[in-house]
């Protein structure tokens, strides 16, 4: 079944709009404009810029004379985005409501290209992440750089779970990250796309108490949240069929043989102690452009 991805994203990301910043999200953003390592007088492109929680934070550090374009389809994010605008009065930065798939159809970024792209916690909701990283490159001036991140598939696991078997039963699911098993891949896709000098960063995503630096979020293996058995898989599946994301699986034609089929997947996912580990990790790729 053909995906909307537009259509998905403003169905996922409209309704969560007013709640967006109440989570870590806003750490997890400055982080990611922190291995930017963005300098007075450059340009960025923000891209799935949300409720600007990237947008603000690298606007103050490109000043003076730099500035920041942000993209995002849905429009209750960036109305939210748009409504912080008092409290950041000195930054500039310019939103754009247009689906990032799709950058060659916006008009304000027609002969523009930016020192850094930045795009946080969207890369894995794109159906073709290589296209899209591929066109992002080309806005990139030479020796820009570009930063994406991608979430360890042993993370939420239970939608990873629903991605698989939407897969197998042929049925769309909002997000895509299968493709994403290992560090290396990132790195692959972005070389594929003519990125240079490619470092990939492991990261912890969720809030640690008592943390805030960049620095305690840097891990070489990602941290164990939670840790199910095989027996929990139908518990897990009731819990979440009904949820938007996993809609496409609920219908009474297909929600026992999703099912059986979640099981089924859950199960592989068993280490020798019949235990699925779930962790908190995401992967940072950051990429060069050549000269």
């Amino acid at each position: 079944m053909q995906r909307n991805q537009p259509q998905d994203a403003q169905a996922l990301y409209d309704p969560r709009a007013a709640s967006y910043d109440d989570s870590w999200h806003p750490r997890f953003a400055r982080h990611m404009v922190e291995l930017a390592s963005l300098k007075a007088g450059e340009h960025v492109l923000d891209l799935a810029c949300g409720t600007g929680l990237v947008a603000y934070p690298a606007s103050a550090a490109v000043r003076p004379g730099g500035s920041v374009t942000g993209v995002d389809i849905s429009s209750g994010m960036l109305k939210e985005a748009e409504g912080k605008r008092a409290a950041n009065e000195l930054s500039a930065v310019r939103f754009y409501q247009h689906s990032i798939t799709d950058l060659d159809g916006l008009p304000g970024l027609e002969g523009k290209q930016f020192d850094a792209i930045i795009c946080a916690s969207a890369l894995v909701l794109l159906q073709d992440p290589s296209n899209a990283i591929r066109q992002w490159t080309g806005f990139l001036k030479p020796s820009g750089r570009l930063i994406v991140d991608v979430t360890d598939p042993a993370s939420q696991i239970s939608l990873i779970t629903f991605e698989r078997v939407g897969r197998a039963l042929g049925r769309h699911l909002p997000f895509y990250r299968v493709p994403f098993q290992k560090p290396e891949d990132l790195r692959a896709l972005m070389e594929q796309a003519g990125l240079r000098d490619i470092e990939v960063i492991s990261l912890s995503q969720m809030d640690i108490e008592g943390a805030d630096a960049l620095d305690a979020y840097r891990s070489e293996r990602p941290r164990i949240e939670k840790t199910y058995s095989i027996a929990d898989a139908d518990r897990l599946f009731d819990k979440h069929i009904d949820h938007w994301a996993a809609s496409a699986l609920a219908g009474p034609d297909i929600r026992n043989e999703a099912r059986r089929l979640f099981r089924e997947q859950w199960t592989k996912l068993a280490n020798a102690d019949g235990l699925i580990e779930e962790v908190d990790g995401v992967y940072v790729g950051i990429g060069w452009k050549n000269k």
